[in-house]
Parts: structure tokens; sequence; C-alpha cells
């Protein structure tokens, strides 16, 4: 499997779990539809574990299906495959997510002063500091003063290069 499968494969079970990863793997690998029970056989798992993981992956848009509908009883079969034709979008749905909590903690360090614990490597933001003496809650050691302009700067430029990264994938999605 090359590199940029594994690395799909990866993305995926980070999303939704090991039982997704081999459901997509198994779909990845093989060109053909496959009926729920099929994939449920082919993998070794319940047929309910593959039903929860193929609707995991629909809500991601990396796998799809064709219904027909079954001449003896009636009822929609439904075969799945992979569509990693979406797979750029679920690639931009995490980098907003990454984002936002970029931003929400550049505004936590905004907000508050800090202070460590050089023993115990506690950092408290200056309520937190003062609730305690301005001494660590674990081992009673004066906490010292930390500046976070650092850790500011690497976060705005971090959330600068992910907000340009993002425009740029959401117009070449438009596109």
């Amino acid at each position: 499997m090359s590199e940029e499968l594994e690395d799909l494969l990866n993305l995926v079970r980070m999303f939704c779990g090991e039982v997704c990863g081999e459901v997509f793997k198994t779909l990845l690998k093989n060109p053909s539809e496959f009926v729920d029970e099929e994939l449920a056989s082919k993998i070794n798992i319940s047929v309910n574990e593959v039903r929860r993981a193929l609707y995991d992956l629909q809500s991601l848009s990396i796998v799809a299906y064709r219904r027909e509908r079954d001449e003896k009883d009636g009822k929609f079969i439904y075969y799945w495959y992979a569509d990693i034709e979406h797979l750029n979008q679920l690639l931009l749905l995490r980098k907003k997510s990454v984002l936002r909590r970029l931003e929400d903690r550049l505004k936590l360090e905004e907000e508050n002063t800090f202070y460590v614990c050089q023993n115990d490597d506690i950092r408290l933001p200056f309520d937190e500091a003062l609730e305690n003496d301005f001494r660590c809650p674990r081992c009673n050691t004066p906490l010292e003063f930390i500046d976070n302009e650092n850790i500011k700067k690497v976060l705005k430029e971090l959330i600068s290069c992910l907000q340009e990264e993002i425009l740029n994938e959401e117009k070449a999605l438009t596109r």
C-alpha cells in the first residue's frame, strides 16, 4: 500500500476509529462494491459494527453507496464503495477544527498571565496562582512569572499560515 493511502487510513482511524479504518481499507483495496454482510465476513466483524462504520464514513463523504431493489422481496440492497473524491473536504474540516483550537489557545494566552513551578512544571493562570498564594499546589515552592510572548507569537504565526491554507483550499474546492 502506498504511503499516501496509509496516511489516509491513519486519518480515517483518527477521525472514526479502528473499525472504520478496517472497513475503509477493505473498500479501498477492492475496486468492486460490497454489501454490508460481505464486508462483515471479509474483515471478520459484526454486520452492525460494519453498518455503523459505513454510516460514519458516509458522514465524512468518503464512502458512498448504490441502492437497488431486490426483485424477490422488494427490499433495498446497498452496495458500498470508497469515494475519495471528497477527501479534500475532510482535510479542510480537520484544518478548521485545528484552527479553532489554536485561536482558543491564543485567546487564553492573551487574556492571562501565567506563573510556573520550576520543580513540578505546573503552569497556572494568575487567578489560580493568587488562590494558592503564588505557591505550587503540589510542592509548595514559590511560583515564578513566565513571559508568554513567544507562545503568543508562535500561535499567531501558526494561525496565519493555517488561515491562508484554508482560504486557498476553499478557493480550489469551489472551482
